[in-house]
């Protein structure tokens, strides 16, 4: 409250009401007359002047000390302009703060559901993050696996190319055996010779050399040519090196001279030297294999029982470390006059004998295996022997 104020209109009013009775006393004494008034009348009029004077100083005394008041009196239209306007904008704010209000919660909702949804997604991803690494897992795998087949592929496709041309090579090569045009097989050997202990090495070159004529005389005689016509294609480098192994050794060597691949009529022979080591494996006379055969048997075949027995020795002179011929596999060859004679000895014979097989000469590793063959009935009397 405004004390000062309400004192001040109080004491005013109180002022001026008493100045205003004094005042109508003194006229109302007098006979005072105004406007054609009675007296009467006259103080009458005068109280009520007092009385509007007493309430324009009070207003006056009001817009003085207050500035509300002035307010109040001199803007009151225009301040309730301006706050019909604040009302209006008031009511519009909340209006737009409801709106917004409304707004935020929907975003809210929109913003809990997509937090619950994202609460979901992550748990499905959490869920499908093993599967995921299993599954990236598995592509590498799967992608190693690919690189893997891919280098197969190109490996097989490489051995597919060269079985084509191996294939083709044989398809030629089978062609060339049927028409009877091949010369050499590869593998065969062409020639072979022994070299002593400590042998020089011009002694060496001249063995190399001879083991070239031998193998030209053996293309010639099948050829029909003239040696001088075979050209024999050799690594010079490799036969230097086989000279050097044979060289001024302290044991015995043996030198063969081999066809490394096919070679049709009119083509370059090439050739290769396999140098090993030699040594004595059987004696002149040495007993190779020995045989009881009962004549009177009714399985006896002479000549299959013949047969048989040197398959088995060919079989132990390979055993006994004899080389066979890497073609035929065979150590040596019997001449089939005397495979045939003694046959038809066996034939001819009664009841039963002992067939031997002794080394002819002495034999080395490198063979030959030749043989004799002896036959006598188990009484002691020789029936052949050669």
């Amino acid at each position: 409250m405004n004390w000062r104020l309400i004192l001040t209109l109080i004491i005013v009013s109180g002022v001026m009401a008493y100045l205003g009775d004094v005042l109508g006393m003194r006229i109302g004494k007098k006979r005072i007359t105004l406007f054609g008034l009675r007296p009467r009348d006259t103080s009458r009029l005068i109280t009520a002047i007092t009385g509007m004077v007493i309430s324009i100083a009070i207003l006056v005394t009001m817009t003085v000390i207050s500035e509300n008041v002035r307010t109040a009196l001199f803007s009151m239209k225009f301040i309730q302009g301006q706050l019909q306007s604040l009302t209006r904008e008031l009511q519009e704010s909340r209006s737009e703060s409801q709106l917004m209000s409304l707004t935020l919660l929907d975003s809210e909702k929109r913003l809990r559901e997509q937090q619950e949804g994202l609460i979901s997604v992550q748990e499905e991803l959490a869920m499908i993050q093993p599967r995921l690494e299993e599954a990236q897992e598995s592509l590498s795998r799967i992608q190693k696996e690919k690189e893997q087949l891919e280098f197969e592929k190109a490996a097989l496709t490489d051995s597919v190319e060269s079985l084509k041309d191996e294939s083709e090579t044989l398809r030629k090569g089978l062609i060339q055996i049927r028409s009877g045009r091949i010369a050499v097989f590869a593998g065969e050997i062409l020639g072979q010779s022994a070299i002593e202990p400590m042998s020089n090495r011009d002694d060496v070159e001249g063995v190399f050399q001879e083991l070239r004529r031998q193998a030209e005389y053996v293309v010639g005689a099948r050829t029909g040519l003239s040696p001088d016509e075979i050209v024999l294609a050799v690594d010079l480098e490799k036969e230097m090196e086989a000279i050097d192994a044979c060289a001024g050794q302290a044991n015995r060597k043996f030198v063969r001279i081999l066809a490394l691949a096919n070679a049709i009529f009119g083509e370059d022979i090439r050739i290769d030297y396999e140098v090993k080591e030699s040594f004595l494996v059987y004696r002149k006379g040495e007993v190779l294999f020995s045989q009881s055969v009962d004549r009177e048997s009714a399985r006896y075949d002479p000549e299959s029982e013949l047969h048989l027995m040197l398959r088995l020795v060919n079989r132990k002179a390979i055993q006994d470390s004899i080389v066979p011929d890497p073609v035929t596999g065979k150590v040596g060859a019997l001449d089939a006059t005397d495979f045939y004679e003694a046959v038809d000895i066996l034939q001819k014979s009664g009841g039963r004998v002992n067939v031997e097989v002794s080394a002819a000469e002495d034999i080395y590793t490198e063979g030959p295996v030749r043989i004799t063959l002896s036959i006598r009935p188990e009484d002691g009397e020789i029936q052949r022997e050669d």
